[in-house]
């Protein structure tokens, strides 16, 4: 469901990059944070216990 909801807040799927370059979607096997998931990775930095407030704030910081 998180995958999903991110997909379609950044309009695009997994191995595919926005039009503007600011952002690639790519699905990880592990993060090492299994004990904080679902997690992601953005620009280096680790965010666990993904949920969709926080989506929102990932999707916010990749279009500024």
């Amino acid at each position: 469901a998180i995958a999903a909801k991110l997909k379609q807040l950044l309009g695009i799927g997994f191995h595919e990059t926005a039009r503007d370059g600011s952002v690639t979607l790519e699905p990880v096997y592990c993060l090492g944070l299994c004990a904080c998931a679902p997690s992601a990775m953005l620009d280096g930095a680790v965010i666990g216990r993904l949920d969709d407030e926080k989506l929102d704030e990932i999707v916010a910081e990749v279009r500024s």
